[in-house]
């Protein structure tokens, strides 16, 4: 009679665990596909960010270019290409900002610690050139710097490889801007922009047709 007791005692006891068990590796398992599903859907929300990262990097390309052709022809207004078309950018901006505010809807966590970033990212690059007059030939190496951080965090949160190569890029411009002339930098600058912004917002949109189909 006792042995038979025990032999129910921990039959029981096998069984609650092994209940417990599959319990908590379908709670883990869950768990897993809400993170997947949440990295989906603001991967997927991601693709309408493109319009941004090919105005931008188209702004600050031209910008430079512009620039850098200016300072060979000893122009004296060599940055007037940025007063011209920064603000036409952050029109632009504002215009797509508009539309979409329409069909906006409610962001994941993932989405709102990226719009915190991009937020963070805004106001560091408003104070580097800013005081960029302290800085002097050391601002485009930083702001090269600068946004090799936010496409790293960028590309690393929504697994896009693309912005991941082009910070990498960035990094190895920023290096090789502190030992440039002020005219080459533009260039470095440029490039940095074509790989970190252009070219991933290209890919970006690409993808964001093809989901539409």
């Amino acid at each position: 009679m006792v042995v038979l007791i025990f032999g129910l005692y921990y039959k029981l006891d096998y069984i609650c665990a092994k209940f417990t068990q599959n319990t908590m590796e379908n709670l883990t398992q869950q768990n897993l596909d809400l993170i997947a599903n949440m990295i989906r859907t603001a991967q997927r929300r991601f693709y309408d960010d493109s319009p941004y990262y090919i105005l931008w990097g188209c702004a600050v390309f031209l910008a430079s270019i512009i620039q850098f052709f200016l300072i060979l022809s000893s122009y004296g207004q060599n940055g007037i290409g940025w007063l011209i078309i920064i603000p036409a950018a952050l029109i632009i901006q504002f215009i797509i900002l508009k539309k979409q505010k329409r069909k906006e809807q409610s962001k994941t966590h993932i989405e709102n610690l990226m719009i915190s970033m991009w937020i963070a990212f805004g106001v560091t690059l408003f104070v580097i050139l800013t005081f960029s007059f302290k800085l002097g030939a050391n601002t485009f190496p930083i702001v090269l710097c600068l946004y090799a951080l936010s496409t790293f965090v960028s590309g690393s949160a929504f697994k896009i490889k693309a912005f991941i190569w082009g910070s990498i890029a960035c990094w190895l411009l920023a290096i090789a801007s502190f030992f440039a002339s002020i005219h080459i930098q533009l260039l470095l600058l440029a490039a940095g922009v074509l790989f970190a912004f252009i070219i991933p917002g290209i890919i970006l949109r690409i993808n964001e047709k093809a989901e539409q189909i």
